[in-house]
C-alpha cells in the first residue's frame, strides 16, 4: 500500500508495474488467448430467376394410350398351405375308405353286444389319471350300481393305462344314472368326463382313429387345443372355456344378522355324489341348491349326503350351529368396524 496513492475521487491508483494477468502468462499459454483472424468477405449470392411451373397436359401425347396387361394373380403362401392341407386330407380320407366300410360292417352284425359287453348298459369314462386301476375306478362307479363288467383300455405293447376305460351296468337304469351324475366327478386329482357308449350303438359314430371323436385336445396347435378340464362340445365352443371366478362369500355374523331376522337357510356346498337310494350313493343335489331331505327308514344305510359336499359312505352332518361370542366388545355379533383413514 506504500507505493500506492489515493486519486482526488478516492481510487487507489495501479501502480507502474500494473498490467493484465494474460501478459504475465507463458507465450504457449498466451497463444490461446489471442483472437482468431476476421472472416473473409464474401459477396451476396445472386438468385437466378427460374421459369414458372406449368401443367403437363402437354406431355399427355407421350405416355401410352393402349389397354394394360392383363394382371396375373398366383398363389399366395397361405392358399398354398390350405391347398396342401386340403389335399393331405382328401389323401388320409381315402386311405381310411377300406377300414371305415369294414368298422361299418362290425357295426351292423355286432347287435349291441361287442366282446362280451353289452354296450347298452356300458358306460365309457374318459380323461382318467394314468395311475387310476380298475379296482379304484370300480370302487367309484359301484356307487351308482352293481357293475357287471369293467375294462381298463391299455397300451398293449408297454401296459401302461390309455386314460379311459369302460364299464358295464347289470341295468340300463344304473348306467343311465352314472352318465347323468359322474360326469365332472373328480378321481385322483383329475375332473373325468363320461358318455354312453357309441361305438356300436350310434350307426354314424366314427371313433377318433377314423376321424371321428367328440375330443377337442388335439384339434391342431397349442393355440386351438381345449387345456381346461370338463367336457368339450365342438357345436357350442363358448361353453368350454373356462367359467370366471365366482365373488367371495359374505362376511359371517356371529349372533345373526343386524336388526333381528331369522338366519339364512345353509346352501350345498356342490355336486354331491351321494344320495338316498337303495343301498348305494345316487346323484346329489346341484350346484349350490339346498341339501336334500333325509332318507327314509327303510333305505339302505350306504346313502351319502348330496348337497353338502356328496361324500359317499355314513357319517355324521357337519356342525352348522353358531357359536356363541365371548367378547366383551359393545361391538360384538356385528361387522367389524369400518377402519377410518
Amino acid at each position: 500500500m506504500g507505493d500506492r496513492k489515493m486519486t482526488p475521487k478516492g481510487q487507489m491508483s495501479r501502480g507502474a508495474n500494473s498490467q493484465p494477468a494474460v501478459m504475465m502468462m507463458p507465450p504457449h499459454i498466451r497463444a490461446t488467448f489471442v483472437p482468431n483472424p476476421p472472416l473473409k468477405y464474401l459477396p451476396p449470392i445472386k438468385k437466378k430467376r427460374l421459369p414458372p411451373m406449368t401443367g403437363v397436359f402437354q406431355l399427355l401425347k407421350e405416355f401410352e394410350n393402349t389397354p394394360p396387361p392383363p394382371r396375373r394373380i398366383g398363389p399366395t403362401p397361405k392358399s398354398i398351405k390350405e391347398q396342401a392341407k386340403m389335399e393331405k386330407q382328401r389323401r388320409v380320407q381315402q386311405e381310411l375308405e377300406p377300414t371305415i366300410e369294414e368298422y361299418r360292417k362290425l357295426q351292423r352284425e355286432c347287435g349291441g353286444i361287442f366282446h362280451g359287453m353289452n354296450c347298452y348298459n356300458t358306460l365309457f369314462v374318459g380323461r382318467l389319471a394314468y395311475e387310476v386301476t380298475e379296482r379304484k375306478l370300480l370302487r367309484e362307479m359301484e356307487h351308482f350300481g352293481p357293475v357287471k363288467d369293467i375294462k381298463l383300455v391299455t397300451d398293449p405293447e408297454t401296459g401302461k393305462s390309455k386314460g379311459y376305460a369302460f364299464v358295464e351296468y347289470e341295468n340300463e337304469e344304473d348306467m343311465k344314472r352314472a352318465y347323468r351324475a359322474a360326469d365332472g366327478m373328480r378321481l385322483e386329482g383329475r375332473s373325468i368326463v363320461v358318455d354312453v357308449e357309441r361305438g356300436h350303438t350310434v350307426p354314424t359314430w366314427l371313433p377318433r382313429r377314423l376321424g371321428g371323436g367328440l375330443g377337442g385336445t388335439r384339434i391342431g396347435g397349442k393355440d386351438k387345443n381345449v387345456t381346461i378340464p370338463g367336457r368339450y362340445d365342438p357345436s357350442r365352443p363358448e361353453l368350454s372355456r373356462p367359467l370366471p371366478m365366482a365373488p367371495p362369500p359374505p362376511p359371517i355374523m356371529m349372533d345373526g344378522p343386524v336388526g333381528g331376522g331369522p338366519p339364512p337357510p345353509p346352501m350345498g356346498m356342490g355336486r354331491g355324489r351321494g344320495g338316498f337310494g337303495g343301498d348305494r350313493g345316487g346323484y346329489g343335489g346341484p350346484y349350490g341348491g339346498p341339501p336334500p331331505p333325509p332318507p327314509p327308514e327303510n333305505y339302505g344305510p350306504y346313502g351319502g349326503g348330496g348337497g353338502g359336499g356328496g361324500g359317499y359312505g355314513v357319517g355324521p352332518p357337519p356342525d352348522r350351529r353358531r357359536r356363541r361370542s365371548r367378547s366383551r366388545s359393545p361391538d360384538r355379533g356385528r361387522y367389524a368396524p369400518r377402519p377410518r383413514y
